[in-house]
Formats: C-alpha cells, sequence, structure tokens
C-alpha cells in the first residue's frame, strides 16, 4: 500500500461501484470510508513534502550565498542532507531518487510531487491513475454517501 497509492484507490474504487450496482450501500460505507481516509492522509503527506520542498529551496538560496563562513555552511550542508533524505524516504521520492529534485530548482515543484498515482512497484512503473480526477471522484462519493445519513455540513463543504 505504501510503494503503490494508486493500487489501493482502485480496488476501493472497484469495491464501492460493485456494491453500489448491487445496491449493496451498507457493504460499501466501509470502502468508503477507508478511500476517504486514505485520500485525507495523501493531501496531508503531499502538503508535509510541499513544505519540505519549500524548505529545501530556501537552504539552496542560502548555500549559494558567498559571505558564509564554514560552520554556517557546513550545517546548512548537513540540514540540506537531512531534507533531502527525508523526501527519499517518503513515499513519492522513495523510487524516483534524485532525479525527481531537480525540477524544483526551476520552479516546477507541482512536477516533482507529482499528480499521478503510482499503481506498481518500480520496475512496472508507467502505469498510473490522475491523483486530482481520483480526489475528485472521492469527494463526490463520500457526498453521495454523505447526504443520507444527514452529514449536510459536511457534504456542503466538498
Amino acid at each position: 500500500r505504501r510503494q503503490c497509492p494508486g493500487l489501493l484507490f482502485y480496488n476501493e474504487l472497484l469495491h464501492i461501484f460493485y456494491r453500489t450496482r448491487l445496491c449493496d450501500y451498507k457493504n460499501a460505507a466501509p470502502h468508503v470510508d477507508n478511500l476517504d481516509a486514505a485520500v485525507k492522509a495523501d493531501r496531508k503527506q503531499t502538503q508535509h513534502m510541499q513544505e519540505l520542498v519549500k524548505e529545501l529551496s530556501a537552504l539552496d538560496q542560502s548555500l549559494s550565498r558567498n559571505d558564509l563562513h564554514y560552520r554556517e555552511r557546513a550545517a546548512l550542508s548537513e540540514k540540506q542532507a537531512m531534507i533531502q533524505e527525508q523526501l527519499r524516504n517518503m513515499n513519492g521520492f522513495s523510487s524516483i531518487g534524485q532525479e525527481s529534485l531537480e525540477p524544483v530548482y526551476f520552479g516546477n515543484s507541482r512536477r516533482t510531487l507529482g499528480d499521478k498515482l503510482q499503481l506498481a512497484p518500480p520496475p512496472i512503473d508507467g502505469e498510473w491513475l490522475p491523483k486530482s480526477a481520483v480526489y475528485a471522484l472521492v469527494d463526490l462519493i463520500v457526498v453521495v454517501f454523505g447526504r443520507p445519513k444527514g452529514l449536510f455540513k459536511e457534504c456542503g463543504k466538498r
């Protein structure tokens, strides 16, 4: 699940669509809850990654100054290496490696974090789902399942 989150989303969506086609809403509800929790966790992780990327770019700007002393430069370099390691260990960067960090320096952070949910681990990484479309679909499904429960405020926010 951590290596290819797209597979989790795909599997849960298939279960939900199958259960709703059978009008079995009671058994579809746990899949909707799982999917909603996965989306919230993925959004939180993406936000954390964006914060790390911003911090990394600020460190790069600080390191590019010429008036830094050796100790300051060493401390900043150590912090930069620590942040890069955190990014590599996170889901989106673990399989891609250092190449994925390069577009940030050119201002394209959206491409770095990606709008893709991988369906398979690295040897077969050509298949993916568009993250924004899956998020919109999950929001619609949660609204459809939340209205009969009377959760109108939550549905209105979504």
